[in-house]
């Protein structure tokens, strides 16, 4: 005889996890990069917690960190941003009227011409660029005006940030009693999860970061117009595998390069090779030089997974599915 009254404590707790994943799912982002910024800061935690003895205290001083070193110059490098989108745009706008290079009137330019002056595809061309441009300007005139919302995800994300810091440890240990997985196994899990998090956050994200300032700093000295625009590119560029950076620096040291030809400058030359010189000596050769420091060989991810991961998960959980994406490929493995 099927005794009903049995299953309804299961289906009572199903309901009440169904409706909570509904109450967080706004929250969702922000609760996700809360945990990582309390992982990638857990290293200051500790030390702070081994100086001040207050877990309290320690937690505190690490979000306020965070807020003042990662909040507060990311609301200006968006705003930034949102300015050079629009002067590309209208740089795009005037090489697409009077053509891309100018004093040029051997066939090589008349080519290029002639192609970007067919309808189709000067009309192409131009919707590229407008889209690409509204879409960061709309997306960073959303943050920017979005202030009420931005407020509370802040808030969500250095509260969340905050408890792990303090309470990670018994956490992990609750969550191991619901799960009731047997210690060493439940251990080996919690290992690889470290150790993957550990590839995909330093060996990824925090090296493109770096290649990003480095090439925005290079096109900055150089004469690139909008460098913090095409710094941004290059470091969502370094984030996939088998393209890498070069996929942005390469076009624009050869577009300079011709420039300088057509017009006779040697400045412009010199600007260009200086440039090229520079992007493969320090942006392209970063990842070579700092992953192999930053990861270990246990925490690497086969780059097929972290590029498959990267883009599945951007277009299911929008900018924070860069590191979910990868992530949640590199557990199902474990």
């Amino acid at each position: 005889k099927i005794r009903y009254k049995e299953y309804i404590p299961l289906i009572v707790l199903a309901i009440l996890i169904g409706l909570s994943l509904l109450i967080v799912s706004p929250l969702f982002e922000a609760l996700v990069m809360g945990s990582l910024l309390a992982y990638i800061t857990h290293p200051l935690y500790r030390y702070l917690r081994s100086k001040i003895k207050n877990k309290f205290w320690s937690a505190f001083i690490v979000c306020l960190l965070a807020i003042v070193l990662i909040i507060v110059p990311g609301f200006f490098l968006i705003k930034a941003l949102v300015h050079e989108s629009y002067a590309l745009f209208t740089l795009a706008k005037q090489k697409l009227a009077r053509g891309f290079f100018e004093n040029c009137t051997n066939s090589f330019c008349q080519a290029i011409e002639g192609f970007s002056n067919d309808p189709a595809i000067h009309f192409r061309i131009q919707e590229v660029v407008k889209g690409a441009t509204n879409w960061v300007i709309n997306r960073g005139s959303d943050v920017l005006l979005s202030v009420p919302q931005m407020v509370l995800n802040l808030f969500v994300i250095f509260f969340t940030m905050f408890y792990f810091l303090k309470d990670g440890k018994r956490v992990v240990i609750r969550l191991n009693e619901f799960l009731s997985f047997h210690e060493t196994k439940y251990k080996f899990i919690v290992k690889r999860f470290k150790e993957i998090t550990k590839g995909i956050i330093f060996g990824y994200v925090v090296v493109a970061a770096i290649q990003g300032v480095l090439a925005a700093l290079g096109f900055y000295l150089f004469g690139v117009n909008s460098p913090l625009f095409w710094g941004v590119v290059v470091a969502f560029a370094a984030l996939l595998p088998f393209l890498g950076t070069a996929l942005v620096w390469v076009p624009i040291v050869l577009i300079m390069l011709l420039d300088g030809i057509f017009q006779n400058s040697n400045d412009i030359i010199i600007k260009a090779v200086g440039l090229g010189i520079y992007c493969m000596l320090l942006v392209s050769s970063v990842d070579n030089l700092l992953r192999p420091k930053l990861v270990s060989e246990k925490a690497k991810v086969h780059p097929a997974v972290v590029l498959l991961g990267i883009l599945g998960g951007t277009l299911t959980f929008g900018a924070i599915g860069v590191i979910l994406g990868p992530l949640i490929l590199s557990l199902t493995q474990v």
